[in-house]
């Protein structure tokens, strides 16, 4: 999976800066030099608008349409109606959406509209007229496809939708890649296939943090935050929800807040957890009441009903569900009346004709000739919606591939970058431990040297004990300059066999030794960084466990890990209590001996640091989420190892208090 995750600012400042934003937006409009600074600031305002006050919004579309039609800006005048053709969409008038777009489409594709077009000086095509007016069209197939779905011909809106990410992708264009990948998602999420609309969400949430247009994050955290209900994986669906309502009120989003707020109420009802559902459902209902959103004002009343229900209110219940009925009642004939005009645009001309030709003396023959070529007709349709489906068919399969590659040689990506992450931990303690060796084999080396020319002196006096006594002691030293020469040479092998990638190969292996030279290197590549760190170390190791297969460069890795965080919580903690504080780490290994013999090796490391809050304790093996500064760590160490103890049938657990420290267990089958 493709893991997209948002880091979002707190709301209120956010609030602050979109109130001077639209400050700002209404005092230039006021001071406006001239029709196009007049025409500009009314588009924006519009679309500041657009998901918060519907009704502002369209005042400010048909003011700025007035303007542009006045100064010839044709380009301009085409944005606006697609701007149009989005609100229209809203009240689900398919029609008139469907002629807005049509109408933007013929100015498009004009190429006398390039003449004296005003194009934004920090738009990408600001200097290319011509390409400037191309890319429109992305707009205008966006607003055909979301027409489309809008009245239930979903294959026809991914087609147009598919046809925006296909011009984006020609002209190489920022944009054209969020919505219509977020749309996608969630006509997928519609039809309960989750795996495509879980990919072309994280690719709608990619899009949407490299371009920074946030606009419509908040729907697609919503649609991710589905897919991780429908699949069962409830923590991390209630954790995308949360942050959808922080982005779309970022943004200012009411729609998306509304929807956000019916997934919830939706996640708690399944839970049946009355009082957070009607909590959530209460909020949809206010938030949709001032958007004047019919459809989702139902379908909020009577998420309320069945909280109330649930709570065994059953007249709270009945007058919520009384208000879904009347509002459902009143949208659903609405919708028909709209389809069925939506219906009759597409086949106005064809009734005009068939209306000639009822006029006509050959009535009949024409019937005949035109039932013929119908049936002609209707054949070659339906054999090139067969060539097109097998189509698209061969086309979605080759890009599914294509991002499964992507996604496996990202993890791979990753993976190897957390392993030369905690390698760069490991560099200072193994400088460190490889200069104690190298110091003594230098000293027995330079004592020898001396042992020698005292040898040599001995010999020529003939003095053959104390030769003996000298050649004794070179004797001892060479074994001590062998010991701590082998000594380096493991310290140095053990520092390749990290770097390596793991061979998958289980081995038997020391626990306890693995343990305790992670321990020291860890310990001294921090006091390397940082001379003023210094903490107790304490060990317990249980001398009965002998060996233990497993992948050691992997297990290496995860106590490396953890040791290496234990002993960041210390020293953040004796930063901020110096002199009363004392940062100890305690690391322990023991054998546990199961009557069903079911045998297991645990290994345990403790710190009296801080201790991991209790609102973020469910998170912490997620991939990404890290509680360090920014740039201090990669959210990926305890993810990585909780997969690396899985995949060798263990557990990693973590038992914690605030303000007194942690303590991660690693349990390993003997």
């Amino acid at each position: 999976m493709i893991t997209i995750l948002l880091l979002l600012i707190p709301f209120f400042p956010k609030a602050q800066s979109q109130q001077r934003q639209l400050d700002s937006l209404h005092a230039s409009l006021k001071n406006a030099a001239n029709d196009t600074v007049r025409m500009i600031t009314l588009d924006n305002l519009a679309s500041y608008y657009a998901e918060s006050n519907r009704d502002s919004a369209m005042l400010f579309i048909e003011d700025a349409m007035i303007i542009a039609k006045k100064m010839n800006q044709r380009l301009f005048l085409a944005d606006i109606l697609l701007f149009k053709s989005y609100m229209f969409q809203k009240q689900a008038n398919f029609s008139l959406s469907l002629k807005l777009c049509n109408e933007a489409l013929s100015i498009i594709e004009d190429n006398k509209s390039e003449k004296n077009a005003f194009i934004p000086k920090d738009n990408e095509f600001a200097n290319e007229p011509g390409k400037y007016r191309h890319r429109m069209t992305i707009s205008v197939f966006h607003q055909l496809g979301n027409t489309y779905s809008g009245a239930g011909n979903k294959e026809k809106a991914i087609e147009y939708y598919q046809k925006e990410i296909q011009v984006a992708d020609e002209l190489n264009s920022k944009g054209g890649r969020v919505t219509s990948n977020m749309n996608i998602g969630t006509i997928y999420l519609e039809m309960e296939k989750l795996d495509s609309a879980f990919i072309y969400s994280a690719r709608a949430l990619e899009n949407s943090n490299r371009t920074g247009s946030k606009s419509y994050a908040g729907f697609i955290l919503r649609n991710i935050g589905t897919v991780y209900t429908k699949r069962g994986h409830l923590d991390s669906a209630r954790y995308y929800y949360q942050q959808s309502l922080l982005v779309n009120k970022e943004q200012n989003n009411v729609a998306g807040e509304v929807t956000t707020n019916i997934a919830l109420a939706r996640f708690y009802q399944q839970l049946f957890q009355a009082d957070s559902m009607k909590y959530y459902a209460n909020a949809a209902f206010q938030l949709a009441t001032k958007l004047k959103a019919g459809n989702y004002i139902g379908t909020a009343a009577n998420l309320v009903s069945d909280a109330w229900k649930m709570q065994g209110n059953a007249d709270s219940a009945l007058a919520y569900l009384t208000l879904s009925k009347t509002v459902g009642d009143s949208l659903h004939k609405n919708l028909n009346d709209r389809l069925t005009q939506f219906q009759n645009v597409n086949f106005e001309e064809q009734m005009r004709l068939e209306k000639e030709a009822q006029q006509s003396i050959s009535y009949r023959n024409k019937i005949r000739t035109i039932a013929l070529f119908a049936g002609l007709g209707l054949l070659s349709v339906l054999a090139f919606i067969f060539y097109r489906n097998n189509r698209q068919k061969q086309r979605a399969n080759k890009v599914l591939e294509t991002t499964l590659t992507n996604l496996k040689s990202t993890q791979s990506q990753l993976i190897q970058s957390e392993k030369m992450a905690s390698l760069g931990e490991l560099t200072a303690g193994i400088a460190h431990e490889i200069q104690n060796p190298l110091n003594f084999v230098n000293n027995f080396s330079e004592v020898n040297t001396e042992l020698i020319d005292e040898l040599e002196q001995e010999v020529d006096k003939g003095n053959l004990a104390e030769v003996k006594a000298i050649t004794k002691d070179i004797k001892e030293n060479e074994q001590k300059i062998n010991h701590h020469g082998k000594r380096a040479d493991a310290i140095v092998k053990g520092m390749l066999q990290h770097s390596r990638s793991s061979s998958g190969v289980k081995e038997p292996t020391d626990i306890n030794k693995l343990v305790d030279e992670y321990f020291r290197l860890a310990y001294h590549g921090l006091r390397a960084k940082d001379k003023n760190f210094n903490a107790t170390l304490k060990t317990e190791y249980d001398k009965s466990i002998g060996t233990v297969n497993i992948i050691p460069q992997d297990i290496g890795r995860v106590i490396l890990n953890l040791i290496t965080n234990s002993f960041y919580a210390t020293n953040e903690k004796a930063k901020l209590d110096f002199d009363i504080y004392e940062p100890t780490v305690t690391v322990k290994t023991s054998k546990i001996i199961n009557p069903n013999g079911n045998n297991k090796v645990e290994i345990s490391v403790a710190d009296n640091g801080d201790g991991i809050p209790q609102k973020v304790l469910d998170k912490i093996f997620q991939p990404f989420f890290t509680t360090k500064p920014t740039g201090q760590g990669t959210g990926l160490g305890l993810s990585l190892s909780y997969d690396i103890v899985k995949a060798h049938g263990g557990e990693l657990k973590v038992d914690t208090k605030e303000n007194e420290g942690s303590e991660f267990v690693i349990q390993l089958p003997v």
